[in-house]
């Protein structure tokens, strides 16, 4: 079959795509840039849409023509600068099944979450259900899987905070208490395979869980202990009213474009517990993994010991680097005259002085807005190496100052790199 698959280079649509490869499926994959979904999935057939145009069924039209099945694994947490739920995860979703519905296309697989209902406490919960409630009462031969916290080798959302907590020499938890449930990434992408083939539904509404409930503190040191980290030297649980702050201040980070797990909906989803109600298993006729036995199967290794400390790290280094060029910025503009005195002084000197300066102050912002971060790494480190090859010329004395002011640019020049390679998008 030829299968579009919504949101295929994301967390959950990767591996439905590889599940629907393996199966000898032909797929299309939706996605924001279609230059990173070619990088990450060469195999596949590509299209570029943003969700928040598609709103309505004729934007699909020409993107179902020979199309068999349809799945959707798009998602986001919550508005950003990207993202509107309303329109990509609601009215997108809603245009997509009428234009289904109009061409023919008969079959659709919908990965909502466990939780969502029209009336649930974030926009990510109430959005997805709008277009599940829709699915449901179309005509098509519709499967909608609520999968509980999903969990997999790769790290984003939810898995990406439960592995940042689990990376911090101090085992930090907000509603350490409250229950969670999981599924395997894997078993969510052989379920909706198994839907598009008909051997699951079709109308049939599951939500996807490990059969026990867990606290979250649980879910954490199960996974510290899986990526083969030593325990934590002790545990603490943040009072929300200490967590809240972070979740507005990452809320903000979300409009200069930064995604990141510790956004207030992500702390109320938290907060409320992510269980699945129903009964998974009987629903499903199959086992569903426990958490302990998923982990396993993952096989983590040291690199993913360093991803997770890296993911922890990342917002302080990116934290540094700024902050660094910035001070050196207005220090540049404030000490001219001092720091052209090195060069020689006079007014050409002070001209140079200035120039650094500013292009210091912008690159020092510039990695604060997420779509200018990497290439804002990159020219820190490219700008670090002019200045200790330059300054090594002009003033070589430096090289042997004892406060080593120009040997300091090389570990800046090394972060800057560090950056840029973790700031690749996906």
């Amino acid at each position: 079959m030829r299968v579009l698959v919504v949101g295929a280079y994301g967390f959950i649509g990767r591996a439905i795509v590889g599940a629907l490869l393996q199966r000898g499926h032909f797929v299309v994959g939706l996605g924001r840039s279609a230059r990173t979904g070619k990088r990450l999935l060469p195999r596949i057939d590509w299209v570029e849409r943003d969700l928040n145009t598609m709103v309505e069924a004729a934007n699909w039209h020409p993107l179902l023509d020979g199309v068999d099945a349809v799945v959707n694994a798009s998602g986001a947490l919550q508005d950003d600068r990207r993202d509107r739920l309303v329109q990509s995860q609601s009215a997108a979703i809603v245009a997509l099944i009428d234009a289904c519905a109009q061409t023919g296309v008969k079959r659709f697989v919908q990965i909502s979450a466990a939780g969502a209902t029209e009336d649930a406490s974030t926009g990510f919960l109430r959005t997805k259900a709008v277009a599940d409630g829709h699915l449901a009462s179309s005509s098509l031969a519709w499967t909608i899987l609520r999968p509980a916290l999903v969990t997999g080798r790769d790290a984003y959302g939810g898995t990406a905070l439960i592995r940042m907590l689990a990376a911090s020499p101090v085992m930090l938890t907000v509603h350490g208490r409250r229950p969670v449930q999981c599924v395997s990434r894997a078993t969510v992408a052989e379920l909706a395979a198994d839907a598009i083939e008909g051997r699951i539904g079709p109308r049939l509404d599951a939500e996807i869980a490990e059969r026990e409930a867990r606290p979250l503190g649980e879910v954490v040191a199960l996974h510290r202990s899986a990526l083969g980290m030593r325990p934590a030297w002790f545990a603490v649980d943040l009072p929300p009213g200490l967590a809240r702050p972070i979740g507005w201040f990452a809320d903000a980070l979300g409009w200069l474009g930064w995604r990141s797990p510790l956004r207030s909906t992500a702390l109320k989803v938290v907060a409320e517990g992510v269980v699945a109600n129903g009964a998974s298993e009987a629903i499903l006729g199959r086992p569903i993994e426990p958490l302990p036995a998923i982990l396993d199967g993952l096989g983590f290794g040291p690199q993913d010991r360093w991803a997770a400390r890296l993911a922890l790290l990342l917002p302080f280094i990116v934290a540094s680097l700024a902050a660094l060029w910035i001070a050196s910025g207005i220090t540049g503009f404030t000490e001219t005259d001092r720091a052209a005195a090195l060069i020689g002084g006079g007014e050409r000197a002070r001209l140079i002085v200035r120039a650094c300066a500013l292009l210091d102050l912008i690159v020092g912002f510039a990695i604060l807005w997420r779509p200018w971060a990497r290439g804002a790494a990159l020219a820190m480190a490219a700008m670090a190496g002019g200045y200790l090859i330059g300054g090594s010329v002009a003033v070589p004395a430096l090289l042997t100052d004892p406060l080593m002011p120009l040997l300091k640019s090389l570990p800046a020049l090394v972060l800057a790199l560090v950056a840029a390679s973790l700031l690749e998008e996906r």
